[in-house]
């Protein structure tokens, strides 16, 4: 466990076991603590790193102009790895393609989870349809952040991504998101600055293997994103996985774990 210096803040992080090296990205709304299953397991076989994303976590609150992927990549030439696996889901997937985008040479194999991107294009109106009704709970959302009401706001957060999660895994994700709700006040992103060419632009640059994966209950429109990142990336798999939300990890976790354990496996 240690912190970073990097331009304009720290960031947090952690690294466990002996092997290849496998970074991973947390969720937006989430911290690296989202990954303890995983850490623990993927150690075994691989160095893995997780840190929390400048805003979030320990890591301090940007006060300032900064970008994610330059954070990333501060940290991984801190830690000389030359090369490696990259494990992002949602906004960590965000990351990711940043990174990769910006970076191709430094990527062994890319891991993405229900990803964003910057400057997606989607095919056209029957893809926006797909937004139309989930549209109105992000609506709702920002009407009871505007009031005041951030608990409640955290609450439909977990309600509109992680609607598959049992009760326990629910419980852990809503202690996570809880502890990061001053994300919601006043949100990192707003000082995020992105390559300037957006990444969905230069997806055909990254030569990786990647594995792309997003469950059948994520948000219909995340589930689009997904399979439009996939037809850009060369050779890339995109895997649907039964009964998982946009945090597969811990709604599908044996699932999860399987599909991931077996790329990592392939180096």
């Amino acid at each position: 466990m240690a912190f970073l210096n990097v331009k304009g803040g720290k960031i947090y992080y952690e690294t466990a076991g002996m092997g290849k090296p496998l970074v991973m990205i947390h969720a937006g709304f989430l911290d690296s603590r989202m990954w303890d299953e995983q850490f623990r397991i993927f150690s075994r076989e691989n160095t893995v790193v997780r840190y929390d994303v400048r805003g979030y976590g320990r890591s301090n609150r940007p006060s300032a102009a900064f970008s994610d992927y330059e954070d990333l990549t501060a940290l991984l030439d801190h830690l000389n790895f030359d090369k490696t696996c990259i494990l992002g889901v949602s906004n960590g997937g965000r990351i990711a393609l940043d990174f990769a985008t910006v970076h191709p040479e430094r990527v062994g194999g890319l891991i993405l989870v229900s990803p964003g991107i910057r400057g997606y294009k989607g095919s056209g109106p029957e893809e926006d349809k797909l937004w139309e009704e989930d549209d109105k709970k992000f609506q709702e959302q920002e009407r009871a952040l505007k009031d005041g009401r951030v608990e409640e706001a955290t609450r439909m957060d977990l309600d509109i991504w992680a609607p598959a999660q049992n009760p326990s895994t629910r419980e852990w994700l809503w202690k996570i998101a809880s502890e990061n709700s001053d994300a919601y006040r006043n949100p990192p992103n707003n000082l995020q600055k992105s390559p300037d060419t957006p990444p969905f632009e230069r997806l055909s640059a990254i030569k990786a293997p990647t594995l792309i994966l997003v469950g059948d209950r994520d948000l219909k429109g995340m589930q689009a994103i997904a399979r439009g990142i996939s037809k850009r990336i060369p050779g890339s798999e995109l895997t649907i996985i039964a009964g998982a939300d946009h945090i597969a990890n811990t709604s599908r976790p044996e699932v999860f774990n399987e599909l991931v354990g077996s790329f990592l496996k392939k180096f």
